[in-house]
């Protein structure tokens, strides 16, 4: 049976007969008869023929379930094995979003080159759905977002830090002159920190009629915002939407609206100087970072060290205990 798999997964990956022999570089008829093979062992049919493109039967999806269970124990398996080389060998594959894959991983990354340079990193920047789908299919060892739920049954959580949300006005607003003993420097931000002392929390419902950049859906900030918002008694007017902090940023920086902002971004881009800052009272404003890996899978030494590398407190079973 176990032979048989292979060939019954290639065709549920490519949904066709024609495609899964191409790619596995046999004939179709070869292919057509291992599946009707492997249906016979079974004694039900796995995919339905009558579909275009072809789809599983409720047999067919236990099946395909059970595949991905033994090929998660087989990847295992081998992961440990090439552990015993002690990082002398072998690939990490990490993935963020555009603000983490542009500031805050090629440091970390640099750094564990810098000591394990045997070891091939493989660098995915992508959207919440794109890094989820790369722990699922294995592509991806780890990933570091924000949107993380540590309480999700897939997901191994690992805790990278909390950040701070502040809330950024072009310069150049009115406003700004009223609200003037509430502001914080940007250069009062020291590596993405508040000073120990920051100034009180601005009444955000001051804002009620500014226009806003947010983020668009499936960004863990635009809820976040529009939350916050509405805390305060009132629903953002949102002058433009965007894909990413950094664009959001960018484009308020020009005068087109406030911008929710992590505090680390002062760290990395020069915005001070185009934008008057505020601290938050939200208990919104605060928010976790996660790397994560697949629930279940096993976390290889390269990828232990990564995280130590990057502040992660590991206890004997690979868990989280605490972030920096």
């Amino acid at each position: 049976m176990l032979n048989e798999m292979k060939y019954v997964y290639a065709v549920y990956q490519e949904k066709s007969f024609t495609k899964a022999a191409k790619k596995l570089f046999i004939s179709q008829p070869a292919l057509s008869n291992m599946v009707k093979k492997a249906e016979q062992e079974i004694g039900a049919p796995i995919f339905d023929r009558s579909t275009v493109p072809l789809t599983l039967t409720r047999e067919g999806k236990f099946y395909i379930r059970s595949i991905k269970q033994i090929m998660l124990v087989e990847k295992n398996l081998q992961t440990y094995f090439d552990d015993v080389q002690s990082l002398n060998a072998g690939t990490l594959s990490v993935g963020g979003s555009s603000f983490f894959c542009s500031f805050v991983l090629p440091d970390l990354i640099g750094r564990f080159s810098a000591k394990y340079p045997h070891v091939s990193i493989d660098l995915l920047e992508g959207n919440v759905k794109e890094l989820r789908d790369g722990l699922d299919n294995e592509s991806l060892d780890l990933i570091i977002e924000t949107s993380v739920n540590e309480k999700d049954p897939t997901l191994e959580p690992f805790l990278y830090k909390v950040e701070t949300i502040i809330l950024a006005v072009p310069v150049d607003y009115s406003i700004n002159e009223r609200l003037r003993s509430y502001q914080i420097s940007g250069s009062d931000i020291q590596g993405g920190q508040l000073p120990p002392c920051p100034p009180s929390p601005v009444p955000l419902s001051e804002f009620r009629q500014l226009p806003f950049v947010l983020l668009k859906e499936g960004n863990d900030l635009s809820p976040r915002s529009i939350s916050m918002c509405r805390e305060a008694g009132f629903t953002p007017n949102i002058a433009i939407l965007t894909d990413q902090m950094l664009t959001a940023a960018n484009i308020g920086a020009n005068g087109v609206g406030a911008v929710f902002v992590r505090s680390d971004l002062l760290h990395y881009l020069p915005i001070q100087d185009k934008f008057c800052f505020y601290v938050l009272g939200s208990e919104l404003a605060q928010r976790k970072i996660f790397f994560a890996a697949k629930k279940g899978r096993y976390i290889s030494s390269a990828m232990k060290t990564f995280l130590q590398i990057a502040g992660v407190k590991l206890d004997s079973r690979s868990r989280i205990r605490t972030g920096r």
